[in-house]
């Protein structure tokens, strides 16, 4: 198997492992993150603390579970999600998992949320963000389900 199969191979099973991220957490976080930030006159450091509140639900929701497995890694107990292949590629499996399940089922709902929230002009901006955040972090979670 050549460098470029099993880098290839480790993208692909850290996209599939990204696309499944913790509905639960997900929803939860970014409704308040998207909810705090997302009304037309919140103030800039409302985004940091939105940031941080996404970053923390990320860390309980699915972090605390790559963690996991990046200790295994790093012990060489891990069962390989890619059987046979080296050590870098288990990293880079890692890797993607983690940052594509905190972009894909955290932040980009929360900024897509708050950014429709900024835009309503009659008093209920925080709910629609909210609203819309949950809808899209529910919409790609049960998406990534039905491709299976």
């Amino acid at each position: 198997m050549t460098q470029a199969a099993v880098a290839l191979g480790a993208l692909l099973q850290g996209l599939r492992f990204a696309l499944e991220y913790n509905p639960l957490a997900a929803t939860i976080t970014v409704a308040f993150a998207a909810g705090i930030s997302g009304y037309p006159r919140a103030p800039r450091e409302r985004r940091l603390e939105a940031l941080g509140i996404v970053v923390l639900g990320w860390l309980l929701g699915d972090g605390l579970r790559v963690l996991g497995h990046a200790r295994d890694l790093y012990d060489g107990v891990a069962e390989a999600a890619l059987s046979g292949a080296p050590a870098w590629a288990g990293w880079l499996f890692l890797a993607l998992w983690a940052t594509g399940s905190l972009a894909i089922g955290y932040i980009a709902p929360m900024l897509v949320g708050a950014s429709v929230g900024r835009r309503v002009t009659h008093g209920t901006g925080w709910l629609a963000a909210a609203g819309v955040a949950v809808a899209l972090t529910l919409a790609v979670s049960a998406g990534a389900g039905a491709l299976g």
